[in-house]
């Protein structure tokens, strides 16, 4: 289980608390935790891996020059949770690369939501797939962030920008609703 920390930017000073055992991520680290999840969530929503690696990159960048400039600036910065503080500046990037239609970068977006590939065929897959494309967008990606890309209550929040009550609400309601459908259509 991965830990949440507290990181305050704060002139040259790096104060971190833990709120379970364990350390702090360096960059390092958190490049090396993260960056494969980060590459199949980019590569869920964009096509071409270049514009992924770019995008992957870029990601850890905007993170670096965030931790930067919190510690020059005079003011006190705090991070919650850095890996879901990471999966939000590329939430963003992602969302900018789709507004720009990827001209700037290079990117070509893909049109259309890749569905992952089932070694065989299976009407419970196809349901939940189905229900899942009709949920609102942020349930579904709340799914996704879980389930996907194994972030914790605390980082998807985090990467969201919504509180982990939300989160929960969210979740619990986007599962049941799968649950349900499946009911329904006897897939169970």
């Amino acid at each position: 289980m991965r830990s949440c920390a507290t990181i305050r930017f704060k002139n040259d000073n790096v104060e971190v608390e833990t709120t379970t055992t364990g350390s702090l991520p360096t960059l390092e680290q958190l490049f090396r935790d993260s960056a494969e999840d980060l590459k199949r969530y980019f590569a869920h929503r964009h096509e071409g891996r270049e514009a992924v690696e770019d995008l992957v990159q870029e990601t850890f960048l905007q993170m670096a020059k965030g931790m930067e400039a919190g510690s020059g600036s005079g003011s006190e910065r705090k991070v919650e949770c850095p890996r879901g503080y990471l999966f939000g500046i590329a939430r963003r990037m992602s969302v900018a690369a789709w507004r720009q239609g990827g001209k700037d970068r290079g990117l070509r977006v893909i049109s259309e939501v890749k569905e992952m590939a089932a070694p065989v065929e299976d009407d419970r897959v196809v349901a939940a797939r189905e229900t899942m494309a009709a949920m609102e967008p942020l349930q579904r990606e709340v799914l996704e962030m879980r389930f996907s890309y194994g972030l914790s209550y605390a980082e998807t929040a985090a990467a969201l920008g919504i509180p982990v009550g939300t989160v929960r609400s969210r979740l619990h309601h986007a599962v049941a609703e799968v649950r349900r459908r499946m009911e329904d259509d006897d897939v169970l």
